[in-house]
């Protein structure tokens, strides 16, 4: 309204819009162009509507490569480190609890070393798709961190729930290893969890640092398992 007022005052020229017009069946968007002109000694507007369909799902797929790791297909770095600021302030604002793992594929090296990159990237593949299916809620992420170092956020998410999904995320990964059908080799990974409201951590980086001693002390005890606080400080992962 304050656009249209201001071109009705000719205090601007012309004024743009663009806005969502969404259908039950696909979405759609539309820019509004308005403009004034005079004719015999008066004040009319020109208001024309455009489909800008197209365009913006171009811009919305650039962003969304922007933010993804091109191999794995889960979220990049970049998209990590500005989700799980957002997730920690409303978090804190909230009260309520927020974990983060840190995952390493146990042996990656040697997984290349033996069986070619094709495979091991395959690995990679692979449980980045297990990874997104304990991570959909709009307060969950996964994410590459780097190398063959995987990370979640869990949103809103006790120690309690944490357990349950590295339950699923398990069962998961050995329903891969127990198919002879499947392209990669059997493979395990160690996990470390650190949790915003248990742990005696005061911000993002505090909590990442202790996620990474916890992963250390799982690959330290023998591979294969999780650690943290409310395990005391590692288990065997079971699959």
């Amino acid at each position: 309204m304050q656009g249209l007022r201001e071109v009705i005052g000719l205090k601007r020229s012309v004024f743009y819009m663009e806005y969502p017009c969404h259908s039950e069946t696909e979405h759609r968007w539309f820019i509004m162009r308005v403009s004034p002109f005079h004719y015999q000694q008066k004040l009319y507007l020109v208001v024309v509507h455009q489909n800008i369909t197209q365009r913006k799902l171009a811009e919305f797929e650039v962003l969304k490569l922007s933010r993804e790791d091109e191999l794995t297909g889960v979220a990049n770095r970049r998209c990590f480190d500005e989700f799980i600021q957002q997730e920690w302030n409303r978090c804190a604002r909230l009260s309520m609890p927020l974990m983060v793992a840190l995952i390493d594929i146990d042996k990656f090296k040697e997984i290349n070393d033996h069986n070619g990159h094709q495979i091991g990237d395959a690995c990679l593949i692979e449980f980045g798709r297990l990874l997104k299916t304990v991570a959909n809620r709009p307060s969950d992420l996964c994410a590459r961190f780097g190398g063959d170092e995987f990370v979640v956020v869990w949103g809103n998410t006790s120690e309690h729930q944490a357990d349950l999904l590295v339950g699923r995320l398990m069962a998961g990964l050995a329903a891969v290893n127990g198919d002879a059908q499947s392209p990669t080799p059997t493979f395990t990974v160690s996990i470390g969890l650190a949790s915003m409201q248990d742990d005696p951590v005061d911000s993002v980086a505090a909590l990442l640092r202790l996620a990474d001693e916890r992963l250390y002390l799982a690959k330290r005890g023998g591979r294969n398992q999780v650690a943290a606080r409310y395990l005391g400080c590692s288990r065997e992962l079971r699959q």
